[in-house]
């Protein structure tokens, strides 16, 4: 029998970089899947998360209800142990959460067969705590992109790992209660004080990010790890929930060195209003004035929004420059939120690679001469006759993409410097051409 296989498009380099650690692990590379059953087979210590409202029956609800409608979307791990009478026990590493709430409805749901088996992930143990960052890191991005919370932790984990490995092999002993440390910042610090001043035992951040497969350099990685430190980490959770980008937090990190009540302030207001997207905006207002109350500040943030976005219909609404001359007052004016990202993203400029053609490239400033095949305008005695309309699938589809644009970079997101450039130009022949349309429209 034939199966048709559907061609899958190239994994991303973080993903790639997985499937080398996935690999390089003894353990995971002898990965299996199997489905078990519920009843004793399998047992759990209390991992991170110790017994609470995380885990009880009201804070496991809505996994409950989606587990007894789809099924569990994520295999949990399981390590295979040595046990008495040479009976191999498996024991529950990752995927807690997922195990009580099926556990829960095998008790209280038994004709639902959705809770008869739990899908697992099954390996040889023990797995070392870098074989278990690996596989959560795995679970991280095949639900979604990282947010810049998880990001950061996930750097920190695997930067603790590093310098942990250096210390075993300059014979520094390293107690178990460090290693018991959850918090990703405490386990660090503390290992940073065993390294003390050593520079050769340092756990360089080339080496962190390679290891994870990450494209991102490292100074974006320090922002990042920076700002997680800097704000408290159920702040950076919540941020992590509504996708905060990392340069709205880079901005309220700053202002909560020492002010830590007022940030959390801001952030509960813009919250409030449902307007994380003025974050940026809110936080360079309270930084002008710190005496500003949080609410005052947002409400700035929201003023300024409203009156850069009337300022910059006015300038859409300016006539047309003369024909092959450029105004600078001609181009949109963006508003301070996003003229903020924009100039936030020479932070994440990357170098030009050789040869490599932009926007900018492209320009001239030299007239079109008659005949070269440039574009030619008729002359003011000739009748101009109706022009044919665009189609209107362009236009939807147009207008879709620039106000998703405009919404990630009120948010806080970047743009590359010349995708930045090229923006601008495009905006500024975009109101030539809608400003000439007019104008044969008026003359039709």
């Amino acid at each position: 029998m034939t199966v048709a296989v559907e061609e899958s498009p190239a994994p991303a380099p973080a993903v790639l970089g997985l499937a080398e650690a996935l690999e390089s692990s003894e353990q995971l590379r002898q990965r299996r899947f199997e489905m078990l059953p519920m009843r004793g087979s399998v047992y759990t210590d209390v991992q991170g998360r110790g017994p609470g409202p995380s885990t009880s029956p009201e804070g496991l609800a809505d996994l409950i209800t989606s587990i007894s409608t789809v099924g569990v979307l994520h295999p949990v791990l399981v390590e295979e142990l040595p046990g008495p009478d040479n009976h191999i026990q498996r024991r529950l590493v990752i995927g807690e959460r997922r195990y009580r709430a099926c556990r829960w409805g095998a008790v209280n749901q038994p004709d639902n067969p959705r809770f008869d088996r739990l899908p697992a992930v099954i390996c040889p143990g023990p797995l070392s705590d870098e074989d278990r960052r690996t596989w959560q890191l795995v679970e991280n991005l095949a639900r979604e992109d990282l947010q810049p919370g998880e990001l950061a932790r996930a750097l920190l984990l695997e930067r603790s790992a590093i310098l942990r490995a250096q210390l075993d092999n300059a014979g520094i002993e390293v107690s178990e209660d460090v290693q018991r440390l959850e918090d990703p910042v405490a386990r660090f610090e503390a290992l940073e004080k065993l390294r003390g001043s050593d520079a050769n035992l340092a756990a360089p951040w080339n080496l962190v990010l390679r290891r994870l497969g990450l494209q991102i350099t490292p100074r974006r990685a320090r922002e990042v790890v920076a700002a997680f430190r800097t704000l408290p980490r159920e702040l950076s959770a919540d941020m992590d929930q509504h996708q905060v980008a990392l340069a709205a937090r880079t901005n309220l990190a700053r202002l909560s060195r020492g002010r830590r009540e007022a940030a959390a302030e801001l952030w509960q207001a813009v919250k409030r209003l449902g307007r994380t997207d003025l974050l940026s905006a809110a936080t360079r207002a309270q930084a002008t004035n710190p005496d500003m109350p949080a609410d005052a500040a947002v409400s700035a943030a929201v003023t300024a929004y409203e009156r850069a976005n009337a300022e910059r219909a006015a300038a859409l609404a300016r006539p047309p420059a003369p024909v092959g001359g450029h105004d600078e007052d001609d181009a949109a004016v963006p508003d301070e939120t996003t003229a903020a990202a924009l100039a936030d993203s020479a932070d994440a400029e990357q170098p030009r690679r050789s040869g490599e053609a932009t926007a900018f490239d492209d320009i001239s400033e030299e007239p079109v001469p008659a005949g070269s095949g440039g574009e030619q305008h008729p002359r003011a005695d000739e009748p101009l006759e109706p022009a044919e309309p665009v189609d209107p699938p362009i236009v939807t589809a147009a207008l879709e993409a620039l106000r998703a644009l405009n919404t990630q970079l009120a948010e806080g997101r970047t743009l590359h410097r010349f995708d930045a450039g090229s923006l601008r130009m495009l905006l500024t022949d975009l109101q030539r051409h809608t400003s000439a349309g007019a104008e044969r429209t008026d003359a039709a």
